[in-house]
């Protein structure tokens, strides 16, 4: 064969070597790239019956995955509820006070004792006359007495407020029996000095 015609078969060989790769090129360059797509990232789930199987701590924490649906741990749900009531408790400070104030009474209540200051000096008819100082006696008696009354009535008040908190801050039943005691002696101190002096009886609120 001569070199000619050879010549002209390689040409048109990568003639069409060439004209088949721009012809892939295009037909590359126009068809879509296909989307790259990622499987779902599902969070850390696990199933009623893998729930079962592991330690207790762990099973409260973690979400159960049932179809589509995840359903939180007691433990969330726990968390994201309402807190639960908080019952008043008295502090130890209270108590220890409502105890002292039920076995000694109260330091701020005033003495039952007789002041000096109730008592006035009889003047010098009185004192040569015998009819007008029996009348002074009298008079300072039931000054004694009616501050008396008045002294007992403000400790009777306080001393039933004590006993009632007493029951509620569950005081031991003997130092509220103990109370009671103080309570009913005082009373009946009371009621026997105003049964022997009536005159001594505080009128109640709007019957004066």
């Amino acid at each position: 064969m001569k070199p000619g015609p050879l010549v002209a078969l390689v040409v048109v060989g990568l003639g069409i070597t060439l004209a088949v790769c721009v012809a892939w090129a295009r037909l590359h360059e126009d068809s879509p790239t296909a989307a790259v797509v990622e499987p779902p990232v599902h969070p850390a789930t696990v199933s009623p019956s893998m729930a079962a199987k592991l330690p207790a701590d762990e099973a409260e924490t973690m979400p159960t995955y049932i179809g589509d649906r995840v359903i939180d741990g007691p433990a969330s749900n726990a968390s994201q509820g309402a807190a639960p009531a908080v019952v008043p408790v008295p502090s130890a400070r209270a108590v220890a006070a409502l105890r002292e104030s039920m076995e000694n009474g109260d330091p701020r209540t005033p003495p039952l004792a007789r002041s000096t200051n109730l008592r006035e000096m009889p003047s010098a008819e009185e004192l040569a006359d015998p009819g007008l100082y029996q009348q002074y006696e009298m008079r300072q008696k039931q000054q004694v007495y009616g501050s008396f009354v008045t002294a007992a009535n403000r400790k009777i008040g306080e001393l039933e407020s004590l006993i009632e908190q007493g029951e509620a801050f569950g005081i031991d039943p003997e130092q509220l029996a103990e109370g009671q005691r103080k309570l009913d002696g005082l009373m009946a101190q009371r009621d026997q000095l105003l049964e022997q002096h009536p005159e001594l009886v505080e009128p109640e609120p709007g019957q004066e």
